[in-house]
């Protein structure tokens, strides 16, 4: 579970300042293997290792190499999510698999060569999907780096939440699939198709929808999510149970619903609700939850500017809810905590990026960023995205599509701690890059917010030397179209710098969006994103990325029907040398007839990393 349990704690807690120490020594030489991550992790989460959990948190919170002996590298390594970001990149040059870390460990690195294009496979959702911004959740993909067996096949999962009204016996609206590492050609490790794992129906109010990203525990038994409903929203636990089966079209109910998790008796599911709000204005429609670890508290958004906390939540006894205002009537984003400087970071769709003391919900001296133009109305200033936070070298990045300057396109740089941040003597921004003119500046409304940039592969290690990927517009002051776009960090610590548009690598045709983006380091550096607009069009690029050089991999882009409308935030899963195991995920953003079936469904949808076919 993702909270203190079980009779080792007392051992974990006895030995965790050592294992810590000895983590902090090894790491000011190089970064940690994969044996010492998952040490680490275990001492961090108070928890055996048991997976890989990755989910919307994991590409909102990172961590760049902390400075030996720092108090940054202290905190962080406090914290579960740095050894599992840890765990990740430690298995590409680990030979052996993280399931079979107690047996062996493999002492030499090896690198792995990008795996063939094959075939992909397409799973029918019906009549809901994972929204633009949002992203799909997976336990235990990235297993190991090359020795993935047969057992992956039903302990690796995806969850979708979707963003549909779910009927007991009919539509689902969160399902779990597994046998992923499947598909025809060539025959897959799981065999040719992806079966259901568990499909629940998780509308407990007239209308409710998941419209938001839902988060794993640690072990992967519980699943945290939203439902937004017309008269407000609740926060929802689900403890799943595969015995329970279901399929997209005939739905299940989860076996038991409680009002606390500590009251879900035995194994089968429960499903536990936490009323958010209460009033139409208080509804959740752009806000994923976000689950701290080592506190047992939950941090959500509405779309009336009102955080929230809620905690216990794994934990035993009855969950309080905390609130705080912090912009009034504005849509919040998915808040991010910040364990280095005991923030929580929101975004608004006023264009402002909010501070919240996260033990306290109270706001520190200077509380507010304007990241977006605060004179538009038209709704191009908004923050569509949770902030991005960096918890070792002390920044949060935030985008919108028209800046603070009335015209272009920027990712905003901040620092969460020291004298110019939310809790010094000012907070102004440390650094702007301006991507694009803006999506005509605040004359009309979007088309294409801008979503969640990612950093490349160096800058995990070297900050100075690395660089940053956005998703913002062209540069022409007419047309206005997606671009990609790339600004490189420079200095101590390291800040925003130059940029450089990569005209040739994006939609010149149509005015759309792009997806948030997905960075994955295996062997090669590879970068995703979708883009699309309604049914009209929709494409999906991938990219081999080294400096400031984006060069689209085989098959690049893959367009409409694939990607119809466009595409869902991205997941990865493996490194691996098995059939159909080095994918990326998707969900696309209007029906099909053709992609997933003959009836007109959304579609999840898997395609090889180097080949997307």
């Amino acid at each position: 579970m993702s909270v203190l349990r079980g009779a080792c704690l007392k051992v974990f807690l006895a030995t965790s300042m050592v294992a810590l120490l000895a983590m902090s020594a090894r790491a000011q030489d190089s970064a940690p293997s994969l044996r010492e991550s998952i040490s680490g992790y275990e001492s961090a989460a108070h928890q055996y290792f048991q997976g890989v959990p990755t989910d919307w948190t994991s590409r909102h919170v990172v961590f760049s190499k902390p400075q030996p002996g720092s108090d940054a590298e202290d905190k962080v390594q406090q914290d579960p999510r740095y050894w599992i970001q840890q765990i990740r990149r430690a298995q590409l040059a680990d030979e052996d698999s993280v399931a079979s870390h107690k047996k062996k460990l493999a002492k030499t690195p090896k690198a792995k060569p990008l795996p063939k294009s094959h075939k992909d496979w397409a799973f029918s959702l019906g009549n809901g999907t994972v929204a633009e911004n949002m992203l799909p959740a997976k336990f235990s993909f990235n297993t190991g780096s090359g020795t993935l067996t047969t057992a992956n096949c039903t302990s690796d999962f995806a969850v979708y939440g979707l963003n549909v009204a779910g009927a007991t016996a009919g539509q689902a609206n969160l399902v779990a699939l597994d046998n992923l590492y499947s598909g025809t050609s060539p025959a897959g490790l799981c065999g040719g198709a992806p079966t259901v794992l568990w499909a629940y129906n998780v509308t407990t109010h007239t209308g409710g929808t998941v419209t938001t990203s839902p988060q794993l525990s640690l072990d992967g038994k519980e699943i945290l999510f939203v439902e937004s409903y017309s008269a407000g929203s609740v926060l929802h636990i689900l403890r799943w149970n595969s015995a329970d089966g279901g399929t997209v079209a005939a739905s299940k109910a989860p076996a038991q619903t409680q009002t606390a998790f500590s009251s879900c008796t035995g194994s089968t599911s429960c499903l536990v609700s936490i009323p958010l709000g209460g009033t139409s204005a208080h509804t959740i429609t752009n806000s994923s939850v976000y689950y701290v670890y080592g506190t047992d508290t939950a941090y959500v958004g509405d779309d009336d500017g009102t955080l929230y906390a809620v905690t216990p939540v794994l934990g035993s006894g009855t969950p309080v809810v905390t609130t705080r205002a912090v912009g009034a009537t504005t849509k919040l984003t998915g808040p991010v905590y910040d364990g280095s400087s005991g923030l929580v970071f929101v975004g608004g769709a006023n264009g402002v990026l909010y501070a919240v003391v996260g033990s306290t919900m109270t706001l520190p001296a200077n509380s507010t960023l304007q990241v977006g133009d605060a004179s538009c109305t038209s709704g191009n200033n908004q923050l569509a995205d949770a902030p991005l936070v960096d918890g070792a070298d002390s920044f949060v990045f935030e985008t919108a599509m028209t800046g603070a300057d009335g015209t272009h396109t920027v990712v905003v740089q901040a620092a969460t701690t020291g004298t110019n941040s939310p809790t010094g003597t000012s907070w102004t921004a440390a650094a702007t890059a301006n991507i694009g003119t803006g999506d005509e500046g605040c004359g009309s409304g979007s088309t294409f917010p801008t979503h969640t940039p990612q950093f490349d592969n160096t800058y995990y290690s070297t900050p100075s030397s690395g660089h940053m990927w956005a998703c913002g517009a062209e540069n022409n002051g007419t047309t206005h179209h997606p671009e990609l776009w790339n600004i490189a960090f420079t200095g101590t610590p390291a800040l925003l710098g130059a940029v450089s548009g990569v005209t040739t690598s994006i939609n010149t045709t149509n005015h759309a969006q792009c997806s948030p983006l997905t960075e994955f380091f295996n062997t090669n550096d590879l970068l995703y994103l979708g883009e699309g607009l309604s049914a009209s069009f929709g494409s999906l690029y991938g990219f081999t990325i080294s400096g400031t050089a984006a060069t689209a991999i085989t098959g690049s882009p893959i367009t409409y029907p694939s990607a119809t409308g466009g595409t869902s935030g991205i997941i990865i899963d493996n490194m691996a040398t098995q059939a159909q195991a080095s994918s990326i995920y998707f969900t696309t953003l209007a029906k099909s007839t053709t992609v997933c079936g003959a009836t007109s469904a959304f579609c999840a949808i898997k395609l090889t990393q180097s080949g997307l076919n």
